[in-house]
């Protein structure tokens, strides 16, 4: 008797695991692409699966494209194979609470791509708003409308917005880099501000003059 408890104990534990592995299995999630890449190569071109079925991506570098839908392996992975191939040629962890409203920034390195994930939910990132990664080697600094300077180390991000500036057509921005302990003006220039719209921008160093250059990227809002 005590056998034929334990042995349907130990059933419904496995069918218990079973189901949590087939849930955790099964957590989908919702995201858009876009790409940064200085040197203007060729768009990547990745397949994503959605349970059985099966999404093409090609990366676009002047828009964000999507939204896709697609299955986290083990409920947090998101896979990318090539075209035909059964191993992910990149893949990437999706935090629970970012399962919606992400975008993925595919970043060339050497061998293939970095992804970038930017949880980007409406009214995190508004309309008017500009988000600044910087991607370059040095620390920034900028100065956007008529607030203190903020601070953008190198390879980290900010949110740039200004609520009293909604009906402003511009807004005076003025960029500064780190040179070892010199502050060194880099640009005074007007940003457009139209809350319909809001910008995702990449500074970096140019591999040409070794300047700053900047790569933006517009998405609508309404």
């Amino acid at each position: 008797m005590i056998r034929l408890f334990l042995f349907s104990l130990l059933i419904s534990l496995a069918s218990l695991r079973a189901q949590a592995q087939s849930e955790r299995a099964e957590v989908k999630i919702s995201f858009s692409v876009t790409r940064f890449d200085p040197l203007d190569r060729p768009a990547p071109e990745f397949v994503t699966r959605n349970g059985s079925e099966e999404s093409a991506i090609e990366v676009p570098m002047t828009y964000i494209a999507g939204p896709y839908t697609a299955t986290l392996r083990e409920g947090q992975y998101l896979d990318f194979f090539a075209p035909g191939g059964e191993v992910p040629a990149l893949s990437t962890t999706i935090p629970t609470e970012w399962q919606k409203d992400l975008l993925l920034v595919f970043v060339p390195n050497e061998k293939s791509y970095e992804i970038l994930k930017i949880h980007a939910p409406m009214l995190t990132i508004p309309g008017g708003s500009h988000y600044i990664v910087n991607a370059s080697p040095h620390d920034i600094a900028i100065s956007y409308s008529k607030q203190k300077p903020l601070l953008i180390l190198s390879k980290k991000s900010a949110l740039l917005q200004d609520s009293s500036s909604s009906h402003a057509a511009t807004i005076p921005v003025v960029i500064r880099q780190k040179d070892g302990d010199t502050w060194k003006l880099v640009s005074t220039e007007n940003w457009p501000h139209d809350p319909r719209f809001r910008t995702f921008l990449f500074l970096y160093q140019s591999s040409r003059d070794q300047h700053m250059a900047f790569h933006g990227i517009t998405q609508r809002v309404d």
